[in-house]
């Protein structure tokens, strides 16, 4: 059997996951992290987007967890791993219809004149919408270039 360590992700409203992991994988500003048992304490900010960690099943097998996440922290250290983020769901429990509204809503803004400030938090927008769909599966039915 792997290396565990303890992984607590938390986010603003709800504890996602507290218990064994194997590893961790996430984003960051500054590329993709992976965290194992053992690894060397740091703090670092996380980056928007899929966080996927695998625990330790009935029988040895791994089991693969995913959550899509917002901004957060991730703090390292010996024996532990903490995540805090805004926000995090499993692709389960996303809400196609509201993120397909929200992609919708994301791409008519882009068109509009917008300050640069409007611009990026649209374009943010757009982004989160098409990581959700992407991860409930079929992410871009209807949409494209018209």
């Amino acid at each position: 059997m792997s290396e565990v360590f303890h992984l607590k992700i938390l986010a603003m409203e709800k504890t996602f996951y507290d218990g064994d992991a194997v590893s961790l994988n996430f984003q960051a500003f500054d590329g993709s992290y992976q965290v194992l048992a053992y690894h060397e304490p740091v703090v670092m900010a996380v980056k928007e987007g899929v966080m996927r960690f695998r625990v330790p099943g009935e029988d040895g097998k791994m089991i693969v967890r995913t959550g899509i996440n917002g901004l957060g922290l991730v703090n390292i250290t010996k024996d532990m791993v903490l995540v805090l983020v805004d926000s995090i769901e499993a692709p389960e429990d996303i809400d196609r219809a509201r993120a397909e509204a929200a992609l919708k809503r994301a791409m008519e803004q882009l068109r509009q004149d917008q300050s640069i400030q409007e611009y990026e938090q649209s374009k943010a927008s757009m982004a989160r919408a098409m990581l959700r769909l992407s991860e409930s599966g079929n992410p871009f039915d209807g949409y494209g270039d018209k």
